[in-house]
């Protein structure tokens, strides 16, 4: 079995969220760990594994198609630890102006980010390291990039 740490900025393009499948392909939760050639993901500091598609088994094939598509995504988690802002920020009834610019889903009960919908946002390349913070903690312009996404909030990157 491959096991990999994924980076906090590396989108789900190629993996299935492991509850959602074994839920779908009606299997146990640690089925995976008999399978030849599994290549597994989780991002650094979570117990949350996603499957590389590539090594589902061909008679769970069915159960694949019906699962989410998480590309573009990044576990909620990920994005926060990446962009450094609070995950207060990612609950609805918090209000928050960030809230609104992110494209969310929830898949078993878990929480993904879009990050991919918001390099596009801010017209930036997906290479990019990018943090979240108010725009009064940024150095004067020339020092420092950032892209103003709110009254307050600003994007920094390099």
């Amino acid at each position: 079995m491959k096991s990999i740490v994924l980076p906090p900025n590396e989108f789900l393009d190629h993996y299935v969220l492991n509850t959602e499948f074994h839920h779908l392909a009606g299997i146990s939760k640690n089925a995976y760990k008999f399978w030849k050639k599994v290549e597994i993901g989780r991002y650094q500091g979570t117990r949350i594994i996603f499957l590389h598609k590539n090594c589902i088994l061909e008679k769970h094939y069915n159960s694949l198609k019906k699962c989410s598509d998480l590309s573009g995504f990044v576990l909620a988690s990920a994005f926060c630890s990446f962009t450094t802002l609070s995950p207060s920020h990612l609950v609805k009834k918090n209000n928050s102006s960030i809230y609104k610019l992110l494209e969310l889903k929830e898949v078993c009960g878990i929480k993904f980010v879009n990050l991919k919908a918001f390099y596009e946002l801010l017209q930036l390349d997906y290479n990019k390291h990018i943090y979240i913070e108010k725009c009064r903690f940024f150095s004067p312009t020339p020092f420092e990039k950032r892209i103003k996404i709110t009254d307050t909030m600003c994007v920094g990157y390099y």
